[in-house]
């Protein structure tokens, strides 16, 4: 079965943590292996993440709920927000 590339991290550390988390979903991932090779250990550079062609929608799927959950700010953000100021004021 063929590999195909997912989406590009950032950086190593960020594409272990995503291959993580789709791989606990139960979908095999790797990151390409040319793209993890650091001379002074971690690389700092994009990274990409690599899915078994037949899932590459579900890898997609785990790895946007992921992104978007973490984009959230939490439920009582405003109402703590708005207890700050009006202790600053």
């Amino acid at each position: 079965m063929n590999w195909e590339v997912l989406t590009t991290a950032p950086d190593q550390l960020i594409g272990e943590s995503w291959c993580g988390l789709i791989r606990a979903a139960g979908v095999d991932c790797k990151l390409q292996p040319g793209d993890a090779v650091g001379f002074m250990g971690v690389s700092v550079f994009p990274v990409r993440l690599m899915v078994r062609a037949g899932e590459v929608e579900l890898a997609q799927s785990i790895l946007d709920r992921y992104l978007a959950d973490d984009e959230e700010p939490p439920e009582n953000y405003r109402e703590e927000s708005e207890e700050t100021t009006d202790t600053l004021d």
